[in-house]
């Protein structure tokens, strides 16, 4: 099982946590350096959180950097609109480290897993089609091709030999909800201007990217039934 939150894991969510009030608090009054103040530090933090890890492999460092163009990412989308294909581009990179990180300990395909989650890509740029994504429906299907990739080798590490179940189901429900934020940012930028999405995105994305850190934090850690095993 996942070790007890240590005093430094506390300080860190409850900076965190202070961070995402206060950038919820700005889209709700809708003040920009509210948000441009507080909107990357709760990614950061979880870079942070990895790195103050006492013993860190490559799934860990490939994490790592995955969250830090996750943070360039959050400036850039806050920045201007006129730098959104910049977010996108870093956001892309920091997915293709996920996907690095999650082959790290599981490389079976598991083509049904695959199937569906590109079959969810097809879906969903299918439904963006009926918007305006203008110049941007070329950036857009490569990104959805490359996050349901991530989905895929998420998925793929659930119930898989020699992988910690804990960082396995963190990874999945990372996976899930990044992909479920992403694609109510995009419904909402290119079909439907939806009231308070933004904040039921930010959630979502945050969530799935606590997943992911929390998969990188206790992968390498044997399972209970492989602790029992070898005891």
């Amino acid at each position: 099982m996942p070790k007890k939150l240590t005093t430094r894991a506390k300080i860190l969510i409850a900076v965190g946590v202070i961070f995402a009030l206060a950038f919820i608090a700005g889209e709700l009054i809708d003040s920009y350096p509210l948000r441009m103040a507080a909107k990357t530090v709760p990614v950061l933090l979880m870079a942070l959180y990895l790195l103050l890890q006492p013993s860190k492999g490559r799934f860990q460092w490939l994490v790592i950097v995955g969250l830090l163009f996750g943070v360039a990412g959050d400036f850039l989308l806050e920045l201007s609109p006129d730098a959104f294909l910049f977010g996108l581009i870093a956001f892309l990179i920091g997915h293709i480290f996920y996907i690095l990180a999650f082959l790290t300990d599981c490389r079976r395909p598991v083509w049904g897993v695959a199937i569906f989650a590109y079959l969810y890509g097809v879906g969903i740029f299918s439904f963006l089609d009926m918007g305006d994504m203008g110049d941007m429906m070329l950036p857009v299907l490569i990104y959805i091709l490359v996050i349901t990739t991530m989905l895929w080798r998420a998925a793929a590490r659930f119930h898989a030999p020699g992988v910690n179940h804990a960082s396995a189901k963190a990874g999945l429900l990372g996976a899930l909800f990044f992909l479920a934020s992403d694609s109510l940012l995009a419904i909402t930028l290119f079909v439907y201007d939806l009231p308070y999405a933004g904040i039921v995105v930010i959630l979502t994305y945050w969530i799935g990217q606590l997943g992911i850190t929390l998969a990188a934090a206790w992968a390498g850690q044997p399972s209970p039934t492989e602790r029992a095993s070898a005891g």
